[in-house]
């Protein structure tokens, strides 16, 4: 799905009610923005806190020492 924005005051854009029902995109919701070759690319992220993570981490190492058993 292709649309166009405007670029407005202070390098605001509004992202298309299309492309955000699609995505189910909420307020609140973080977004990357990169730019590579020219283009901007937006992606929807999952930003967790560094603690969280941590404990992913740990979890997954407890896992894969129970398996080795």
């Amino acid at each position: 799905m292709k649309m166009i924005t405007e670029l407005r005051h202070k390098s605001q854009i509004t992202i298309p009610k299309g492309i955000v029902n699609k995505l189910n995109l909420k307020e609140g919701d973080n977004l990357e923005i990169y730019e590579r070759d020219g283009e901007i690319h937006i992606v929807p992220v999952a930003v967790y806190p560094i603690g969280y993570i941590d404990g992913l981490k740990k979890e997954i190492e407890r896992l894969r020492k129970g398996a080795n058993r």
